[in-house]
């Protein structure tokens, strides 16, 4: 800083521009102050560099790098989330939300994953129609295929054994007639006539217990197989649940992580688009208390002296001519 002060105290600074005559001064006072070297070095350096990285403007791929945006949807996702709405019998899904969201399902076939089971297990229990009403034929039909196809041949076999044990046992009451001469007799008619009535029943009763048997074994077979049916109604879509689950995870898992790179990206860009700013900041921060420390310093001052005035400039040159003119008078009186 550089002050100048007028003989008589009046300041340039104060006084200003338009009212200096240089020729009314009586002299002119110069003081500088400035601050240390350094500090005006590095301020000459700082302050240029300051106002351009003030001024610079984000860019549209400074932004793009800062901003990134949410990790979207992936496919992966879409896809478990696609075969969810189809185990639960509806139809396409649309992404068109933000970050690939579900926007929208269509129709589908209304038959969720369970229902398959539980429509075989009404059938098994013999629900017939519209009404799923449980009637005679129905349950007829439901437990056939359960009916042991080998059925007939045990009959057949058994009657075969049966019929063989009667023809023995008719020959010895032949045999025992004989014996008591009575062959041939009405009391050989009546035994034989008992014996027959009484084996025939014997095979009848052993053909509708082998019949009934089949049956009851159908029928608990019918009945286990209802009962799977409903347990896989429940297990089926649970388990499936399960792995659609640990699918879904899998993808959030995958999205997460790319959201995370993101951010970590979006961290590096902006260090690397404010590292001027932040530096700059820095310094000025560390250069403040040097400035106010340290503070401006008078440097030098000087003077400047006036010209001599003309009537001064008179006054000297008339001393000097009477000097002249004395010394001259002196030369001459002493010739």
């Amino acid at each position: 800083m550089i002050r100048k002060k007028f003989q008589g105290g009046t300041d340039f600074d104060t006084l200003g521009s338009s009212l200096f005559d240089p020729d009314s001064l009586a002299g002119v006072q110069t003081d500088v102050t400035r601050f240390a070297p350094f500090i005006e070095s590095a301020a000459r350096a700082f302050i240029p560099e300051l106002e351009k990285t003030s001024a610079r403007a984000l860019t549209t791929q400074d932004l793009s790098d800062l901003y990134r945006g949410v990790t979207p949807q992936s496919q992966f996702q879409q896809n478990v989330i696609q075969q969810q709405l189809s185990q639960a019998g509806l139809g396409q899904a649309t992404f068109g939300g933000d970050a690939g969201t579900l926007t929208n399902v269509g129709t589908g076939t209304g038959i969720a994953a369970f229902e398959p089971f539980i429509d075989e297990a009404q059938r098994l229990s013999g629900a017939v129609g519209p009404q799923g009403q449980v009637t005679a034929a129905g349950i007829q039909a439901a437990r056939e295929p359960f009916m042991s196809p080998f059925q007939q041949q045990v009959i057949d076999a058994t009657r075969a054994s049966f019929e063989n044990k009667r023809a023995q046992d008719r020959l010895n009451i032949s045999d025992a007639a004989v014996r008591a001469n009575a062959f041939g007799g009405a009391r050989q008619g009546v035994q034989e006539g008992v014996y027959d009535a009484q084996t025939a029943l014997g095979i009848a009763e052993l053909e509708a217990g082998l019949r009934q048997q089949n049956l009851q074994q159908a029928d608990a077979a019918r009945q286990a197989e209802m009962a799977n049916q409903q347990a896989l109604a429940q297990s089926v879509p649970s388990l499936q649940t399960t792995q659609l689950q640990g699918l879904q995870n899998i993808g959030i898992g995958q999205q997460a992580l790319q959201q995370q790179q993101r951010s970590i990206l979006e961290a590096q860009a902006r260090e690397r688009i404010f590292d001027p700013q932040q530096r700059m900041g820095a310094f000025a921060q560390s250069f403040a208390p040097l400035v106010q420390g340290i503070g401006p310093q008078s440097v030098f001052r000087t003077d400047v002296q006036p010209p001599p005035s003309p009537l001064d400039t008179i006054v000297g040159v008339g001393s000097v001519g009477a000097g002249l003119l004395g010394g001259l008078g002196s030369i001459l009186g002493a010739g």
